[in-house]
């Protein structure tokens, strides 16, 4: 039996040789339709990617923790899973608020100041929709992601205090390797 992604695979490589949609169609035992899906995702995977290229290096070449970036540009470039990325983008619509600089989002990911319970959180904690997968999704997409000289080194001493303020002292399934 094949694997989907192998199949996936075979099918795209047989429409970039041209084999006609209905013909790969027949073989696999799809529609056409699902082919042109494959096809439109494929197309759209290639995208993100040149675009999520372009960002990070566009945000790699700045190198400055108070430029202000489109949160949409930020959320592609560190490479956000759906969810977060959503919930990010929802959060800043609901506070007005468009643009956000590395040193923002470094900041939403710290501990802030104790709230009525007495407890103290990452404010990237109380986005709603964010929970535990959301939060390392950005920490792991920062730390991941090459920032640029000096922005690197501001996250990787801010990565140090969000891990003991989590009580990282090892790698877990959420944090980063690094």
């Amino acid at each position: 039996m094949i694997l989907i992604q192998e199949r996936n695979r075979q099918i795209l490589q047989m429409r970039t040789e041209g084999v006609p949609r209905r013909e790969v169609a027949l073989q696999f035992k799809l529609s056409t339709g699902r082919i042109l899906q494959l096809e439109k995702r494929d197309a759209a995977d290639k995208a993100m990617a040149e675009r999520r290229g372009n960002l990070q290096e566009a945000i790699r070449s700045a190198d400055d923790l108070g430029k202000m970036w489109l949160v949409n540009d930020v959320a592609d470039a560190i490479g956000l899973v759906a969810g977060t990325k959503n919930r990010l983008l929802d959060h800043f619509v609901e506070a007005g608020k468009g643009r956000i600089s590395l040193r923002e989002l470094m900041d939403m990911c710290l501990d802030g100041p104790m709230d009525r319970w007495g407890f103290k959180t990452p404010p990237l904690w109380r986005v709603n929709g964010i929970g535990r997968k959301g939060f390392w999704s950005v920490v792991n997409g920062l730390t991941n992601m090459d920032l640029g000289n000096r922005c690197n080194e501001e996250w990787r001493n801010r990565l140090v205090t969000v891990k003991q303020q989590s009580g990282i002292i090892g790698a877990t399934p959420y944090s980063s390797a690094r």
